[in-house]
């Protein structure tokens, strides 16, 4: 290999790394939301991967800059909630591990639904919303909201100006709680469902070796700024490169990916471990392998709202 080139390689091996979040190098944050402080019950912590989410962080030197997207994963011990809120922006959970009870709020009635593993709610704009652990296990989740930089949340039914045991509730009235039913009538039951995603109902469509399910965006539920899928790699299977006019982000899930950067006939990898996010640049030529000894999974989301418009080729 020519000095030139391995030159060009290393610099763009450089650049790739600088939009790596190993899960391994980061840490959690049990100060990340001011609106929790002093309120035990209200305790979580955050790590952050790209931008800040909820959290006014957004000086973290170890995250990386967003797009339309930010990217946390959120702790939450058992017996703990957060409180009724809602966000100028639209805002995912993906559950992870364990049980969340997530709440939607129309005055004094709520709505509750439980999502497992792979489960994910996307909560829209302006719509109050709270989240429970009731179950016997901490939930781990991840958390995007649809732009760089959320307004600080607005809270609708807070411990520091309710009695705890309604904003435990998300501010429902006594026997004003409803279970989640996606078959009532009801239209807030109906909007409840269009925005929830059950990964044992879903179904995905196979294209160049790999499964593709829509969670946000074209047949999931309706997008805001971003759209985002779950791609099932099975081993051995690998991609062509290709670039998009938006950005693009992978957080593993399952098994071990490798994804390349290639650039002016230079091409460089990193490997990928569960809970590990790569965040490719608009523009930037880039692709993905599983050459590990078992099938992966990784969640992909795309700074668009707009249907998916790339063309994977097998490599």
């Amino acid at each position: 290999m020519s000095v030139a080139l391995q030159t060009g390689s290393r610099a763009l091996g450089r650049e790739m790394r600088r939009f790596l979040g190993r899960h391994t190098d980061k840490g959690f944050d049990w100060d990340a939301f001011p609106g929790s402080r002093g309120y035990p019950e209200l305790e979580r912590a955050q790590m952050r991967y790209i931008g800040a989410g909820g959290s006014p962080k957004a000086d973290d030197p170890s995250t990386l800059r967003p797009g339309q997207f930010t990217l946390s994963l959120v702790h939450q011990p058992v017996g703990k909630y957060a409180p009724c809120h809602f966000h100028e922006v639209v805002e995912h959970f993906l559950v992870l591990q364990g049980v969340l009870t997530v709440g939607w709020a129309w005055g004094e009635e709520v709505i509750e639904a439980r999502l497992g593993p792979k489960d994910l709610v996307l909560n829209e704009t302006g719509r109050p919303h709270g989240f429970r652990n009731d179950g016997v296990e901490p939930v781990l989740m991840s958390i995007s909201v649809g732009t760089g930089m959320p307004k600080p949340p607005v809270y609708v039914c807070h411990p520091r100006d309710s009695e705890p045991t309604l904003a435990r509730r998300f501010g429902a009235a006594p026997a004003r709680t409803s279970p989640f039913d996606p078959d009532s009538n009801d239209p807030r039951q109906q909007q409840f469902s269009r925005h929830i995603v059950r990964y044992a109902e879903r179904r995905p469509v196979w294209e160049a070796g790999f499964a593709r399910t829509a969670y946000i965006g074209e047949g999931g539920a309706p997008p805001g700024r971003y759209r985002m899928d779950m791609i099932h790699l099975p081993k051995g299977v690998a991609v062509r490169g290709y670039a998009r006019a938006e950005e693009d982000a992978y957080l593993v899930l399952e098994g071990c990916i490798a994804v390349g950067w290639e650039q002016s006939g230079h091409r460089v990898e990193q490997r990928l471990g569960p809970r590990d996010v790569i965040f490719n640049p608009s523009g930037q030529t880039h692709y993905f392998r599983n050459d590990g000894v078992s099938d992966a999974q990784f969640m992909m989301l795309v700074g668009t709202p707009k249907p998916e418009d790339v063309r994977f080729q097998p490599a």
